[in-house]
């Protein structure tokens, strides 16, 4: 699970050893319309644009999970328009080729989740084991919740290293989680 020239280290899982509260979160914080776009999502990608034009700074991004994985594996992170636009044609050529499953594989396998000195943790089955000591099946919601915030800032929300952030950013995940009608609040 480990390329040695990059030190990049995974657990591989099929698209059904994913639990399911897992990809609903996924979809829930990161994509809501995940199941229904064709790679790109243009009212977020409107509601980006107009959150950037008025901060005048880059605060808000409008990609959606398939654009993630085409930046992740294709491109680099630089922020330009030509940058984006190649990202969005990618994102739509991955949906064509590919089902929604395979997309949600391939990212919950490609996705950087944190470093451990030289060697980066990239997928939801190894940064289970690596941060919960755990299989991704055996995960609770709040650890599962702590895994999907921490997608936002792998280094800034890093339970290891900042425990109070990494808290509030899953407490963060887990109000999505209710709204969305995916969890209960029991207390």
């Amino acid at each position: 699970s480990i390329n040695p020239k990059t030190y990049e280290d995974r657990i591989l899982l099929d698209y059904n050893q994913l639990p399911k509260i897992l990809i609903d979160t996924l979809v829930a914080v990161e994509d809501r319309r995940f199941f229904s776009h064709y790679g790109f999502d243009v009212l977020g990608l409107l509601r980006a644009t107009i959150s950037n034009f008025k901060a005048r700074a880059y605060v808000q991004g409008g990609s959606t999970l398939t654009q993630q994985l085409a930046k992740n594996f294709y491109l680099s992170r630089e922020r330009t328009i030509r940058r984006k636009v190649t990202e969005l044609l990618m994102a739509i050529s991955l949906e064509i080729r590919f089902s929604k499953e395979q997309i949600l594989e391939v990212y919950a396998n490609e996705i950087f989740l944190g470093q451990e000195g030289n060697r980066a943790i990239h997928g939801f089955g190894l940064a289970s084991q690596f941060y919960f000591g755990k299989p991704l099946l055996e995960l609770d919601i709040p650890s599962i919740a702590c895994l999907v915030g921490m997608l936002k800032g792998p280094t800034a929300f890093n339970p290891r290293i900042l425990p109070e952030r990494s808290i509030a950013r899953r407490n963060f995940v887990l109000g999505v989680m209710e709204k969305q009608g995916l969890i209960i609040q029991r207390f």
